[in-house]
């Protein structure tokens, strides 16, 4: 009896990947950022692969860049990037230049500024990313203020309006005081850096933490110590504080400014961090 067959038609044959062309490796926390461009000859790309070396640590992604994780630090890495499509893989790239993994941490570094001549008024952090869970701001400083003490005033994303509270608790080693409000336009941060009450070249340091700053179910709360020594002067202290700001949104800029129109004096300086906490 006579079979009658059928054939399928068969799929259109995509040529194999020609290699990619490296691009630079940037260094992270255990990790690299590996770049390339695709390959403008051969076959469509639909997938690529980078590759360590030492180690042969992978990681795949559909473009450029790549980002290859579980590095050791302190180790030094070059990198290598082949395509792949249903025909197969291509040959991997000439390798990438040499870079040094970071040890990995849960304290980055965002942005620091530091006061030069033209003592501004203000200190802006600005497109702050949400990629972490808390803030914090370490820094010295003081202003050109000559006839009393000198508060920091802190507002977020641009809000002057009465939308703060605050507390803070001060000590000067034979008296203490507490001050607050729950009505302000402001967090006022006892940041006391005048002249007459530490010196000409004495700096007030200042560690500020600002918790949860990109949850949208709550209010922003801040917390801050500071502290100086004015050599033997009636003005030492250190100050516990704490804010709040009465806003849901999350935090995308910190503004620091001098209060009573005060410059900032030359050389202060401010360091914004992220906290990747729980």
């Amino acid at each position: 009896m006579a079979v009658n067959r059928t054939s399928k038609p068969r799929g259109k044959i995509i040529d194999i990947p020609t290699a990619p062309i490296i691009g630079a490796a940037t260094a992270g926390a255990a990790s690299a950022e590996v770049a390339f461009t695709a390959p403008t000859v051969g076959g469509p790309t639909f997938s690529y692969t980078a590759l360590s070396n030492p180690g042969s640590v992978t990681a795949t992604g559909t473009s450029s860049p790549i980002t290859v994780t579980g590095l050791t630090a302190g180790t030094s890495y070059t990198f290598t990037v082949r395509g792949t499509n249903p025909s197969g893989n291509s040959e991997y790239s000439t390798a990438s230049n040499s870079v040094v993994p970071t040890v990995a941490t849960a304290f980055e570094s965002i942005a620091t500024v530091t006061v030069g001549t033209d003592n501004p008024t203000t200190i802006t952090f600005s497109s702050i990313p949400s990629t972490y869970t808390h803030l914090q701001i370490r820094g010295i400083g003081r202003c050109g203020r000559t006839d009393g003490d000198n508060n920091y005033i802190l507002r977020f994303n641009s809000d002057s309006a009465s939308n703060y509270a605050f507390h803070r608790l001060n000590g000067t080693g034979s008296t203490v005081s507490a001050t607050g409000s729950a009505t302000q336009d402001r967090i006022n941060v006892d940041f006391a850096l005048s002249s007459p009450w530490i010196g000409t070249s004495n700096f007030a340091p200042l560690v500020l933490d600002i918790l949860d700053y990109t949850n949208t179910n709550k209010f922003k709360t801040v917390r801050y110590l500071v502290g100086f020594d004015s050599n033997g002067g009636n003005r030492d202290r250190i100050a516990l504080g704490s804010g709040l700001w009465r806003s849901t949104s999350a935090i995308t800029s910190i503004t620091l400014q001098a209060d009573a129109s005060q410059t900032l004096s030359q050389y202060t300086t401010l360091a914004l961090y992220g906290i990747k906490s729980s």
